[in-house]
């Protein structure tokens, strides 16, 4: 069974690597990759065209942003299963195997996700985190872990791919407008991805709250529902500023490990 994985890259010589071989590394066999990159001017396509015999395609030019990206990526896309790992992010080596497994259980689901293990900015470990299982809640906020998700090329088919009108939070669109098509979903309770924090949407923070407010509105939330919770993510997102300063300098201070335990404790993270 064909699944396609897809990477869009921009500069990205530091990141790209580990990410390529945690694809290289997966337990099953029948892996298309494929690499978009938005014309990097760094050593990113050097790294490519190192592993160019391991990749089933892959250009560099001038995107859109990278929703835009992901989109061309998955239009070349063959694959039944189709997934999308950022550079800077990495599967667990039996995560396509897992999802495998999953689809041939559940074939009439159409998008697959699991649990991710988040790390510091630096790579070190910080925390496994599971997604809430409760969709129904979903316009809360996103609850799905985007590096985790394989879905059926059929679902982007029937219901479009990502909204580049968003810049930030296109991914929240997505899930919640298949969430609304009824869409089924099946959590694995598996580790599939493990995300670097620190991302666009984290330090973007004020912005993705504006988008994902647009996305309320936009896919029919009325304003009694989308401006509390509005209101709610700007009052969160304040108290993670304060939170997040108080995480860097506990590490500056501690191991990671003691920082770690820590953390869980007095850092909503």
């Amino acid at each position: 069974m064909k699944i396609s994985l897809i990477t869009v890259t921009y500069n990205a010589q530091e990141s790209l690597e580990q990410t390529m071989q945690s694809v290289f590394e997966q337990t099953h066999s029948d892996i298309e990759y494929i690499l978009i990159d938005g014309g990097s001017t760094d050593g990113t396509v050097d790294i490519i065209k190192k592993h160019e015999s391991q990749v089933a395609l892959w250009q560099s030019e001038k995107d859109n942003g990278i929703y835009d990206a992901m989109n061309k990526g998955i239009r070349l896309a063959k694959g039944e299963l189709i997934g999308l790992i950022n550079a800077g992010d990495y599967y667990a080596p039996d995560a396509v195997e897992q999802v495998v497994a999953s689809y041939k259980q559940h074939s009439e689901c159409g998008i697959f996700h699991g649990n991710i293990n988040l790390l510091n900015e630096d790579g070190s470990f910080f925390k496994l985190k599971k997604p809430n299982s409760d969709l129904s809640q979903f316009y809360h906020g996103m609850s799905l872990f985007h590096p985790t998700m394989f879905v059926h090329r059929s679902i982007y088919e029937q219901n479009g791919l990502y909204d580049t009108h968003f810049k930030i939070a296109a991914d929240f669109d997505w899930i919640l407008r298949n969430y609304i098509a009824g869409t089924s979903f099946f959590y694995i309770d598996h580790v599939i991805a493990n995300f670097k924090q620190g991302g666009v949407s984290v330090k973007n923070k004020e912005d993705a709250n504006l988008e994902c407010r647009a996305i309320l509105y936009k896919n029919g939330y009325k304003k009694e529902t989308v401006e509390p919770l509005f209101k709610k993510w700007t009052v969160t997102h304040r108290k993670q500023r304060i939170l997040d300063a108080g995480y860097a300098l506990v590490r500056k201070l501690f191991s990671d490990k003691i920082a770690n335990k820590m953390a869980k404790y007095i850092i909503n993270k």
